[in-house]
């Protein structure tokens, strides 16, 4: 049939595997890290997709972070579905796999962390999942408010924290509480919810109206 490739699942050398160099995936050290320990905890679950190529190697279309990790933790083989595709196929195939996952709907997600909480506390949630403690207190809340208006906007912050961007620097313990403290103070002065990065623009916007 017209569009089918040959799929096979086999086991690889982990040595066998080697990057491609047009993946425009990036991810930050925090989830980076949340993933690398889940792995270890738990294994490879989820197979890199794979395509053949020359000296009996192979080549990552979907996994490169997996297999990042694969390698820091030594791990001799690993789980893949090799796919026969050209370039250009395995070119857009990483895009494709990279983007076409869906997006998580607030009210869903919400309740399934709600569940998640029962039997695990916050803390141990927001180490094991790519959210903070901070979106999951407020998906939580989402389920528990009943005024319809106040549901739909809280949606949307939900939506508008999951498109937001990380913006890094680097500051030493003392100056990262400082800025915590300045965080959590503005946020308790709101008469709103202030995510972190809405109090610290905040402050940010304060100091140069008075510059």
């Amino acid at each position: 049939m017209k569009g089918e490739n040959r799929i096979e699942f086999i086991w690889v050398e982990t040595e066998r595997i080697k990057p491609n160099h047009w993946n425009p995936n990036r991810m930050n050290k925090e989830l980076f890290a949340k993933l690398k320990e889940e792995i270890q905890r738990k294994g490879m679950l989820l197979p890199l997709v794979v395509r053949r190529m020359r000296r009996k190697e192979f080549q990552v279309v979907d996994g490169e972070h997996r297999l990042k990790i694969a390698e820091q933790l030594g791990f001799k083989s690993i789980p893949c579905i090799v796919v026969e595709m050209d370039e250009d196929e395995a070119k857009l195939k990483t895009l494709q796999l990279n983007r076409l996952r869906g997006e998580d709907e607030p009210e869903l997600l919400a309740r399934l962390l709600k569940e998640l909480n029962l039997e695990m506390e916050l803390e141990e949630l927001s180490l094991r999942l790519p959210f903070n403690k901070v979106e999951i207190e407020q998906s939580l809340k989402l389920i528990e408010l009943e005024n319809e208006e106040e549901r739909k906007r809280l949606e949307r912050e939900i939506e508008e924290m999951s498109r937001e961007r990380i913006f890094s620097v680097v500051v030493s313990e003392e100056e990262k509480a400082r800025i915590e403290r300045a965080i959590y103070r503005v946020q308790a002065g709101s008469d709103s919810f202030l995510k972190p990065g809405s109090a610290l623009a905040g402050i940010c916007e304060e100091y140069l109206e008075k510059a």
